[in-house]
């Protein structure tokens, strides 16, 4: 089957670990033929910047097509349409199966250009990244005529589209509550983590080798947080409540900016069951998610979330509303006192109990599979087996 994803509003990097690099990767895996669209943006250190555009087939087997936003002469008109120039590429591949990523602006309607004049049978999805706390909107009439224009577009385009996806439940919901998006027509695609990149097979090894570089025996409870660490993700509060509790140790990896740096070195000195690793490579963090009896993450979501339930380890997570698909059958449980007496109660209830062992049974079963983009980019075309 011959696959176009079409990412007309993100900066695109080759090889990376998001979304829109191992979908397309472990599609490709499945047998696929997979080309990616995207714009001529990418990060780099000093921000968002333009490269060339062209073509060019990475390592893993996937094309790769650059190209440049049509400019409408007005930037803001050039930013709500988010145009890239698909449709004679899509003339020209001929694709099965077209995953659009987002739901903004007019590039879509290339795609619904095409499956009705070319291809009827080419299945059309769509997936959503966005909810209300990771998008800047605009306020008062400018936000109320941004809304009008981004929802007029999914009007017209989606009767032609078989499912929107939001990547969490809570992101389906503002798919449906921001876009106007029909219910019927949503579904949830998780994120995840790379198999190959993983390497469950090393799990043991891993664990043992972490454990022994950071001085930790094998008896101690080890509990693994970390990201980005600020104000809002409460690790200063998971140190205060770990750091005389006996038995356990804890193991923070990350950035610590600048706001809260004072009180993180201050309970850091304070507390010696503390280990402090610092920033981590993407590839690395499984590594110490491996060595951990129990991963602890009492802030705002990121996808290290999922990335944790996918190395099979049992894991607490703040309660969100909307964030429960990181609990599949038990492998994870909900924080929902996050100061530091309920933190403390709440890894107390999983310190050596049977509660914990059988948290550790789910999270070791297959039921954490579904975290892994082996399984992901099998559910990510499921519409089209349904035809």
């Amino acid at each position: 089957m011959k696959i176009v994803h079409i990412a007309p509003n993100a900066p695109y990097n080759d090889n990376w670990g998001y979304q829109d690099n191992l979908l397309p990767r472990y599609q490709k895996k499945l047998g696929h033929d997979v080309t990616v669209i995207i714009t001529n943006k990418m990060h780099t250190p000093d921000g968002i910047a333009e490269t060339v555009c062209g073509e060019y087939t990475l390592d893993d087997g996937v094309h790769v097509i650059r190209l440049k936003t049509v400019d409408y002469h007005n930037p803001v008109l050039t930013n709500i349409m988010s145009k890239l120039p698909v449709y004679g590429y899509l003339e020209s591949i001929k694709p099965d199966f077209i995953f659009y990523h987002g739901l903004k602006g007019a590039t879509v309607f290339d795609a619904v250009r095409y499956k009705k004049r070319i291809a009827p049978e080419c299945v059309i999805v769509q997936d959503n990244h966005e909810d209300y706390n990771n998008c800047n909107l605009p306020s008062g009439f400018k936000g109320r005529l941004l809304r009008g224009f981004q929802r007029a577009f999914n009007r017209r385009s989606i009767r032609y589209v078989s499912r929107v996806y939001g990547v969490t439940p809570w992101r389906r919901e503002y798919a449906i509550d921001y876009y106007g998006i029909p219910r019927e027509k949503t579904d949830v695609l998780i994120m995840g983590a790379d198999d190959e990149k993983l390497g469950l097979a090393e799990r043991s090894t891993e664990r043992e080798a972490v454990r022994r570089e950071c001085g930790i025996p094998d008896s101690d409870f080890l509990v693994v947080t970390g990201g980005r660490i600020d104000s809002e993700k409460h690790i200063d509060t998971l140190m205060q409540a770990c750091g005389d509790m006996p038995g356990i140790k804890l193991l923070v990896f990350g950035r610590v900016e600048g706001g809260i740096k004072d009180r993180f070195d201050s309970l850091l000195s304070e507390y010696s069951n503390i280990i402090y690793v610092g920033w981590l490579a993407a590839d690395e963090v499984y590594r110490y998610f491996f060595a951990a009896d129990l991963v602890v993450f009492p802030g705002g979501h990121s996808v290290m979330w999922e990335q944790a339930c996918a190395c099979k380890v049992p894991c607490l997570f703040r309660r969100w509303e909307g964030m429960e698909h990181v609990n599949n059958g038990g492998n994870a449980d909900f924080i929902d006192d996050v100061t530091t007496v309920g933190l403390k109660k709440k890894i107390s209830e999983y310190n050596g109990t049977e509660k914990y062992n059988q948290m550790k049974s789910v999270a070791e079963s297959d039921a954490t599979d579904i975290f892994l983009y082996s399984r992901i980019a099998e559910k990510s075309l499921e519409c089209r087996k349904m035809k």
